[in-house]
């Protein structure tokens, strides 16, 4: 089961790329970096959770799939989406070149999501 936290979408970071990987983030008592989620393209949550949760993040986030190599989901700015999983919270990110040289980061949503170890 999948919950959507009650947070707006916010921009964490525009600028520089080489300014961004530098800052440090704290969102809901976490620290995050952005080398904690560069790894960790949406597509991949697939694995972690069930389909069905998977699809309403998809969904509830509005993120359009486009079919490349590799499949990635993107923004309403064309920005690639990450997540990162912290204490039962699925922590939503947007991140990338926007126009030549700016960078942007974007927290998209929070998720709590109960059935991390639970037996059904």
């Amino acid at each position: 089961m999948v919950k959507k936290a009650e947070i707006a979408r916010q921009k964490l970071f525009d600028g520089d790329e080489e300014k961004c990987l530098k800052e440090v983030f704290e969102i809901k008592n976490q620290i995050i970096t952005l080398t904690d989620l560069y790894n960790n393209p949406l597509r991949a949550l697939q694995k972690s959770i069930d389909d069905e949760t998977y699809y309403t993040v998809i969904k509830e986030g509005n993120f359009n799939l486009i079919n490349s190599f590799n499949e990635k989901y993107l923004s309403e700015e064309g920005l690639e989406v990450y997540y990162l999983i912290r204490n039962e919270l699925i922590y939503l990110f947007s991140y990338g070149e926007y126009q030549p040289g700016r960078y942007m980061l974007f927290l998209e949503g929070l998720w709590y999501y109960e059935p991390w170890d639970k037996e059904e």
